[in-house]
């Protein structure tokens, strides 16, 4: 069962007071199932003005390079999620104009230059380095000016676990019906019984300076690890 990020709060602020944070569900420490190599560089700014609009905006991405090494052809279908130092939640904008992808495959032309729209990059992938897949992860307008931020991969690992929500309540459905904005009839989890979690690559950055000079300080990379999430 997909569940939203807040549901996932929820569980982990269950967690007892004095648990360390990371001391969660854990990958385990030898591969279980596939596993994708993933090279990527680190976010970039990059300001962009589209026909009719009065000023530019603001794009933060990364550029990938996945890689199947499992000896078997893979789904791959990557999530690409930043967490801000205030628990802000940014997903990846799947709409944005072509015009963007364009500047930044002209920005990038020389090492990557099979670079494919993230629409595109979402299929089987077959295994060796002569089929690997080079795209891009593309964030609108987001807020980086706090001092650091958490960026989440899933998709490259087929490992799951699955755990109990401590807060299920048996007298409470486990599904709303909603509205979506497209007029139809959706079941949202919003009590599980169990959350999926994936192992999911988890990168951890910085923005050096003071957060008024976020917008142009250059993300320094920290701690790379496997989560469960």
């Amino acid at each position: 069962m997909s569940v939203p990020c807040a549901l996932l709060a929820v569980w982990l602020a269950a967690a007892p007071a004095d648990q360390e944070v990371g001391s969660g569900p854990q990958p385990s420490p030898t591969p279980v199932s596939w596993e994708l190599e993933f090279r990527f560089l680190d976010p970039k700014r990059i300001e962009i003005q589209l026909p009719g609009q009065d000023r530019p905006e603001v794009y933060w991405y990364v550029v990938y390079t996945v890689v199947n090494n499992t000896g078997r052809s893979q789904r791959f279908c990557p999530s690409f999620q930043i967490v801000t130092a205030d628990l802000r939640v940014l997903d990846t904008d799947m709409g944005i104009s072509p015009l963007v992808f364009d500047a930044i495959a002209q920005r990038h032309r020389v090492t990557h230059k099979y670079l494919v729209h993230p629409t595109k990059a979402c299929d089987m992938l077959l295994t060796g380095e002569d089929h690997a897949r080079e795209s891009v992860a593309i964030w609108r307008q987001v807020d980086l000016t706090l001092n650091n931020f958490t960026l989440y991969v899933a998709g490259l690992s087929g490992e799951t676990r699955l755990v109990s929500n401590p807060v299920w309540d048996p007298n409470r459905p486990e599904v709303t019906a909603v509205i979506g904005p497209d007029g139809r009839k959706r079941e949202l989890p919003t009590n599980p019984r169990n959350f999926t979690l994936r192992k999911t690559l988890e990168i951890r950055y910085t923005l050096p300076g003071s957060p008024s000079a976020g917008f142009e300080a250059l993300p320094e990379r920290g701690e790379t690890r496997w989560v469960m999430r």
